[in-house]
């Protein structure tokens, strides 16, 4: 597979990225391992998840699976080129948290890139993107 620069830096990329969105919700641990195994095996090295991504508030349920699968060693977390995304609601149920909630402030960045490091189990995330766009929050703030 021919790899090609992620944007202006010098990291390069499958063409193809695997998206993880359902895993946890609709797939199962067990079959997002096989996936991600496959995935590898064919090349496809980029994958995205989000902090949000299994639907259970403020867990991080598919970020968690991605770092099990990490866990299982054999150079998969250096092998993966990794992007996770901020922007959704993470306050837990019942504790409501106006900086957990959706949008970009400075302060929900750096809480939720801390919170996705320690349950993805990793020391870097190699593309942070913002999920959506944050109208009332200032651009000068986000970046």
């Amino acid at each position: 597979m021919n790899h090609v620069p992620l944007g202006r830096s010098g990291v390069k990329v499958s063409p193809l990225c695997l998206g993880t969105m359902n895993f946890g919700p609709q797939t199962t641990e067990a079959d997002s391992f096989a996936i991600m195994d496959q995935a590898l095996e064919l090349g496809v090295q980029f994958f995205d998840t989000a902090d949000v991504y299994g639907w259970v508030p403020s867990e991080g349920v598919t970020e968690q699976i991605v770092s099990r699968w990490f866990a299982q060693g054999g150079g998969r977390r250096e092998s993966v080129v990794l992007a996770t995304n901020v922007f959704g609601t993470m306050e837990r149920e019942g504790k409501p948290d106006p900086n957990l909630s959706r949008g970009l402030s400075a302060r929900k960045i750096v809480l939720q890139c801390e919170a996705s490091l320690k349950r993805l189990q990793t020391d870097w995330i190699d593309l942070y993107q913002m999920h959506h766009i944050d109208r009332p929050c200032p651009f000068d703030e986000i970046w």
